[in-house]
């Protein structure tokens, strides 16, 4: 009787414990997979509309996914690379409804579909490309806690500028008469009364901590971005949104996204993962790197192309600042030995000028990679490209040319003033009409002798000479202001004091402020010594007549 009893009790569980799991685990995405980009693309339809997963080889945990508004296919690299690392793609299709009512309720069906039905995560990532914008915050804003964050590139955020063309861009007739159909609008004059476009309809996404990340070229004669993701992004901070900025000099609708889709890639990875990825150590606990982790810049700027990637300049905007201002900049450049450090590291420094009415910028630049072939000749390049891009943009950047501070720590204080004595070590093709020697130079802890007696010999090879700034000062270099550690055995204190004396024997302004004892970095690692230091750059820049009036 008891064998028979445990027969019964394997043959019950064996029937159950498949229904059980079958019933726990997502269904399978329907159709005959097609090969996209080395991925399975899977077609089926839902809501009467034809939709599409593009599958991971393996899910991330919690099936995380981004879903495009339109023009799924285009510009695929960040796609490619989010689905490397476990993400799902899903694009429903509904066009020429430019993010109507109608289309939001379609979008319901789907984001239902997927999540309880397929399993993906209940906050994806929304990707609005163009036009697509309207669809992601249309619908985002009808759910904005069911959204992690929102990539928008040249995204339409206000109809009335295209398609309607009622301010600076061309519009589409054809597209205009699709918003008076789709929305039910009865003529113009109702259309453009219309107040739930996605730059009036914020208030529900920054309540709900949504990021956004917006990519634009400021030459868009298509979708202007002064009245689209420039009037967007300028409320969502009032309201206290977070959104970073991404803007490509001179570049126009197309083409859309970046060469190098890391930050994009990045910024989904960060905010949509549903187990969160580990931060990168950095190892900047110190006092300014504590300081660094809090503040972010108002936007980035692409400066230059090289090696297939873009670089970026961190711009720290002022109080009330305006494209038409003429403020004195404060650019600074990070360290990290030519092979390591971010531009966040120097926040800081640029956010402290901004407070005193600069234009603070940290610089991004290659770093020294061998096996790339990238050089410390080419990181110096790329800091005398910033200083000619800022000031040739300064117009747009609303600084004055005439008020360029360049500063740096330890292998950014090297590039900060190579920018002012390495004349020849320029880009082959870039114009040098525009000089990239700031109207001074605030060096901390600076890689300042190449020699074998200072620091970098190795890394820089049998050229060391041409990179040596204590071996190559001659007249007419920027007031220079150093702050050094007597105590520094990383790049010696000899060196700064070197300098001093060559740069005062060829008749040029150089002041060596010396902490006594003072290790390489030491004013990273004490606040009261960072604020020290800001506080006699402070008066040295104001001897020169370099601070805001």
């Amino acid at each position: 009787m008891k064998l028979k009893n445990c027969l019964l009790l394997v043959i019950i569980l064996t029937i159950t414990i498949p229904c059980l799991a079958d019933e726990s685990s997502p269904a399978a995405f329907p159709g005959q997979p097609k090969d996209w980009h080395g991925f399975s693309r899977y077609d089926f339809e839902v809501d009467g509309k034809s939709a599409l997963v593009v599958a991971p080889k393996e899910s991330a945990p919690g099936r995380p996914w981004v879903w495009h508004g339109e023009f799924f296919g285009h510009k695929p690299a960040p796609d490619i690379a989010l689905l490397k690392q476990g993400f799902h793609i899903a694009y429903l299709r509904v066009p020429d409804m430019l993010g109507a009512p109608e289309a939001v309720a379609h979008w319901d069906t789907f984001y239902k579909e997927l999540t309880q039905k397929y399993g993906l995560a209940e906050k994806p990532a929304l990707v609005g490309l163009s036009r697509g914008g309207l669809y992601c915050y249309n619908w985002a804003a009808a759910n904005p806690d069911q959204v992690a964050c929102i990539y928008g590139d040249a995204p339409v955020c206000d109809f009335k500028s295209w398609p309607g063309g009622k301010g600076a861009g061309k519009g589409s007739p054809r597209d205009w008469k699709l918003v008076l159909q789709r929305y039910g609008f009865k003529d113009d004059a109702e259309a453009i009364a219309y107040d739930k476009n996605p730059i009036d309809n914020l208030a529900p996404l920054a309540a709900a901590d949504v990021p956004l990340l917006h990519v634009y070229g400021d030459a868009d004669e298509v979708v202007p971005w002064e009245e689209n993701t420039g009037v967007l992004a300028e409320r969502y901070r009032k309201f206290g949104g977070d959104i970073t900025l991404i803007a490509k000099p001179g570049v126009g609708h197309h083409p859309h996204s970046l060469d190098d889709p890391s930050p994009i890639v990045e910024f989904i990875t960060q905010h949509a993962s549903v187990e969160k990825p580990r931060g990168r150590r950095t190892g900047r606990s110190d006092a300014v790197g504590k300081m660094a982790a809090k503040l972010t810049a108002d936007r980035l700027m692409v400066y230059k192309k090289a090696g297939g990637r873009e670089l970026y300049l961190h711009i720290y905007e002022p109080l009330n600042w305006k494209p038409t201002d003429r403020r004195p900049c404060f650019l600074v450049i990070h360290g990290g030995g030519w092979t390591g450090g971010e531009p966040g590291r120097m926040a800081p420094f640029a956010d402290y000028f901004r407070l005193k009415g600069m234009v603070g910028i940290s610089v991004q630049y290659r770093l020294l990679n061998l096996k790339q072939g990238t050089t410390v000749f080419d990181c110096v390049k790329d800091g005398r490209s910033a200083v000619r891009f800022v000031r040739s943009h300064a117009e747009s950047l609303g600084i004055d040319p005439d008020k360029i501070i360049v500063s740096g720590g330890s292998a950014g204080g090297h590039v900060a003033v190579g920018t002012a004595l390495f004349d020849g070590v320029d880009e082959p093709r870039e114009s040098t009409e525009v000089s990239s020697t700031p109207n001074a130079l605030v060096l901390l802890f600076p890689v300042i002798d190449t020699s074998p007696a200072g620091y970098g010999n190795a890394k820089i090879g049998k050229r060391w000479r041409e990179l040596s700034p204590a071996h190559q000062v001659r007249g007419k270099v920027p007031p220079t202001l150093i702050f050094h550690g007597t105590g520094d055995t990383v790049t010696p204190f000899a060196g700064a004091e070197a300098f001093r004396d060559a740069m005062h024997k060829a008749g040029n302004r150089c002041e060596l402020a010396a902490h006594e004892g003072g290790k390489h970095g030491y004013l990273m690692k004490d606040k009261e010594l960072y604020f020290d230091t800001m506080t006699l750059t402070d008066k040295f820049l104001a001897k020169l007549g370099l601070n805001p009036k």
